[in-house]
């Protein structure tokens, strides 16, 4: 990420989560749900952009929060927006494959670590996804463990929550 540039960011409550978005004029900087008021988004994405200035804006956000709410409404809109993040080669692969799982659906670390060409890297993936900034936005929580639903950086439940509003199960 540039540090010489703006980060518009913005926070919204939606059907009781807590929703943090921010971006730049390249694309998505962050986006971060969670089901409790969290205080430390903003100084979390500061470091990142040391000397960029932080401006409070749902405006430049909106199209970004217009997919969110769509996707939280329990529907499966395009999801076309660029990115701006910091990333290693092999993340960005990662977050490239995760990208590519299809809405409703899961693969696991080790088909992950397939499409990215490193067959014995499942975790090595789930380190990259542990640092997804884009939440939604590549849809890490569509990546399971052989054996169950594996980590998730936003908690466990938010990750179920996620895959079960896929799956239809939540009711609004």
């Amino acid at each position: 990420m540039d540090t010489t540039k703006n980060i518009y960011y913005w926070e919204f409550q939606y059907n009781g989560l807590s929703v943090y978005v921010a971006s730049s004029n390249i694309g998505v900087v962050r986006v971060k749900i969670s089901f409790t008021r969290d205080q430390s988004f903003l100084p979390k994405i500061k470091p990142f952009a040391p000397e960029a200035e932080f401006i409070e804006d749902r405006k430049h956000n909106e199209d970004l929060i217009d997919v969110i709410e769509a996707y939280l409404k329990g529907g499966n809109p395009p999801i076309d927006l660029p990115w701006d993040i910091n990333a290693t080669p092999f993340m960005y692969n990662v977050y490239r494959s995760a990208y590519k799982v299809p809405y409703g659906e899961t693969k696991t670390y080790n088909d992950i670590a397939f499409m990215v060409g490193t067959p014995k890297g499942a975790r090595a993936v789930g380190q990259a996804l542990k640092k997804n900034p884009l939440l939604i936005l590549i849809p890490c929580h569509r990546v399971v463990a052989v054996n169950g639903l594996g980590g998730f950086n936003s908690g466990i439940d938010m990750k179920r929550y996620l895959l079960n509003l896929e799956q239809n199960e939540i009711v609004f």
